[in-house]
């Protein structure tokens, strides 16, 4: 598959923004806030006892203080390709007066398939275990006032032990153009300390040489693999009529199952510059808190997010991984969704850089870092 950074998408975790800045407390006890902030590689495990057996937010009438969009959802290191079962991401939203229940994978509003994330009907039905991700056709995002998302097998659950590592659901911004063509990407290798002994022997120690690896309890038993990877939901039955059908279902089996510590290497950085970036696309239009603009200038819908949380533009990738302390999902190209081309990253400190080139135009610089 092809490395190069075409136009890259950003995908923003927006419970873990409400969280983080203590919007709303995404505490209930199916998961709840161990499901935020990314941190996947020890994923949230749960025996099963119910058809949602794994939810953020709080079921009480406890909304935030705004509305918000979401346009995506991504499932982090989940076992439930393994489930005979096929499941909906259900939101529930509304104020007090009227509670509204949206099923975020809905067939009206499955939009496309990312990762990992075929769908039946109004069902999504992942072919393997890992990471799914997929678009609603509003690009905007839905709006409402969601208080909480949850895992729900309308048709019954099977009784294994469910896991996911983070219940991602917010709104992806695209770059409006691909990057200059003078871009940096690198490895870093930071994680392998060298020391020269007296003797002028050099010994190296290696305390991590990749991203962390994400625990995977799956049909191949419990085992670590690389961030991203996809495997298989179950495992092939040797009952064919030879033993050389046998060999071959598990060859491919073995083929196709990750290998620990046998993929990429090194922590991606790429060192980014975009020319000509329209104001429109950097910048809000309104940066305040509510609808009140200007004297005689106001939009009283009830509904209506955050002038912040709805923006399309840099400017709210920005704002809402609170100038990259927050993680997000870097994808170098929208339009490649091979495994490999996803991280999850941060902007690296100080490296963020506007300079206005021409009226209304703006030049971009920033540097973006996979994490350990």
């Amino acid at each position: 598959m092809g490395k190069q950074v075409k136009t890259p998408r950003f995908y923003v975790d927006m419970p873990t923004f409400l969280h983080a800045t203590g919007q709303l407390g995404w505490d209930d006890t199916r998961g709840g806030a161990e499901l935020l902030y990314m941190n996947c590689s020890n994923p949230y495990l749960r025996e099963v006892d119910s058809n949602s057996p794994i939810t953020i937010g709080s079921n009480a009438n406890n909304n935030p203080k705004t509305s918000f969009p979401v346009n995506f959802c991504a499932l982090l290191n989940h076992n439930f390709a393994s489930n005979t079962n096929d499941f909906k991401i259900s939101g529930k939203a509304g104020l007090s007066a009227g509670e509204r229940e949206f099923k975020l994978n809905d067939s009206n509003i499955f939009e496309k398939n990312i990762l990992n994330a075929n769908s039946s009907g109004n069902l999504c039905n992942p072919q393997y275990n890992g990471t799914s991700i997929w678009t609603f056709n509003n690009v905007n995002g839905l709006d409402d006032y969601w208080r909480s998302f949850a895992v729900f097998f309308p048709s019954g659950i099977d009784t294994y032990t469910h896991q996911l590592g983070s219940l991602v659901v917010g709104k992806y911004f695209d770059c409006p153009n691909s990057p200059d063509l003078n871009l940096t990407m690198s490895r870093r290798f930071d994680g392998i300390k060298s020391q020269k002994t007296i003797g002028g022997k050099t010994l190296s120690n290696i305390y991590y040489d990749g991203p962390t690896e994400w625990t995977m309890n799956g049909p191949n038993g419990t085992y670590k693999y690389p961030p991203f990877e996809l495997d298989l939901a179950t495992i092939a039955s040797t009952t064919d009529d030879t033993a050389t059908d046998d060999i071959n279902e598990i060859t491919n089996d073995f083929n196709q199952i990750s290998k620990s510590g046998l993929g990429r290497k090194g922590l991606r950085s790429w060192k980014l510059t975009f020319s000509y970036i329209a104001e429109s696309d950097m910048w809000m239009e309104n940066e305040v808190s509510n609808t009140l603009i200007s004297d005689g200038e106001t939009d009283t819908t009830l509904n209506d997010p955050n002038p912040m949380l709805s923006d399309n533009s840099f400017n709210f990738v920005w704002n809402c991984t609170l100038g990259g302390t927050l993680p997000f999902i870097f994808q170098p190209d929208k339009d490649n969704s091979n495994p490999d081309q996803f991280a999850i990253c941060t902007f690296r400190e100080n490296t963020f850089s506007v300079d206005q080139v021409a009226p209304g135009t703006y030049s971009v610089e920033v540097t973006i870092d996979e994490l350990a």
